[in-house]
């Protein structure tokens, strides 16, 4: 999996993340851009955009790219109540299969990683 997110909330993530053995995250950054072109190199199940990722591009664009991947990224968008659902990704998140978790409910995280693995299993590219 890999976590889109400052280095403080992705070391969080990744000590909770652990917890399940069927879990790994493989990469993390805070920058859009940047774990795009992780993506494309790393191929991860999972991506995991947080509302601490830095704005060095549009996460639309991120978003799309991730979906695009052969097979395409999962992605759990963790939200809060300032940032909403990430506005910039309003007119997106219908394209394809995104979960979303409030960003203080680590269950929330959880529960969408065990349903995408659990259509992972079954060889549904979670579309």
């Amino acid at each position: 999996m890999l976590l889109v997110a400052t280095d403080e909330e992705a070391a969080v993530l990744r000590e909770h993340i652990h917890r399940n053995p069927h879990f790994r995250v493989i990469a993390h950054t805070p920058s859009p851009r940047l774990a795009l072109a992780q993506a494309h190199v790393l191929l991860p199940d999972v991506t995991v955009l947080d509302p601490s990722m830095n704005g060095d591009s549009d996460p639309a664009a991120l978003f799309t790219g991730l979906r695009a991947l052969a097979p395409p990224s999962a992605v759990v968008l963790r939200t809060t109540p300032a940032a909403g659902a990430f506005p910039e990704l309003r007119g997106v998140l219908e394209e394809g299969a995104v979960h979303t978790a409030a960003r203080d409910d680590h269950e929330a995280l959880m529960q969408a990683l065990l349903t995408i693995g659990r259509r992972r299993e079954s060889c549904d590219p979670d579309h």
